[in-house]
């Protein structure tokens, strides 16, 4: 007679809550602190077990959200019979994105047309002035060819 294995039975009692694009199921995750480095340095291995048939097809490189935190996927293995898989994870930095105002083409009276016509972008493009360092052509801070 063979063992029938009841995972979301064993994921309720010891799980967290995991996202994965538009699937939300439990896992159990591992956070093993190592010594590395001869001592010197103190790593953490982010290791998620959780149901193969919910998460067995992420890929290396695909976000997931692991009890409110952000990690990317760094390897999926199907475990023995393939109910469960253990996913190798990294922790994910939140990074904010700026957005630059400054007018590529202030309109202003140091505009310059080149040798075809063609209007060229004024030199404002950091929010400098005319009179700022820029490197254009063989020209380096105002120098000459």
């Amino acid at each position: 007679m063979a063992l029938t294995d009841l995972p979301d039975t064993y994921l309720a009692d010891f799980g967290v809550d995991c996202v994965a694009g538009s699937v939300t199921a439990k896992g159990i995750l591992d956070m093993p602190s190592q010594v590395i480095s001869d001592g010197m340095v103190l790593t953490t291995d982010y290791t998620l077990t959780a149901k193969a048939a919910d998460f067995g097809d992420l890929l290396y490189g695909s976000e997931m959200n692991v009890n409110g935190a952000l990690y990317t996927v760094r390897e999926v293995q199907l475990q023995d019979d393939g109910i469960f898989c253990q996913i190798a994870l990294q922790r994910s930095v939140a990074t904010s994105v700026s957005t630059a105002t400054t007018p590529l083409d202030a309109g202003d009276s140091d505009d310059s047309v080149d040798s075809l016509g063609i209007a060229q972008l004024d030199p404002e493009l950091d929010g400098g002035t005319a009179s700022s360092s820029y490197l254009d052509g063989n020209t380096v801070d105002g120098g000459s060819a």
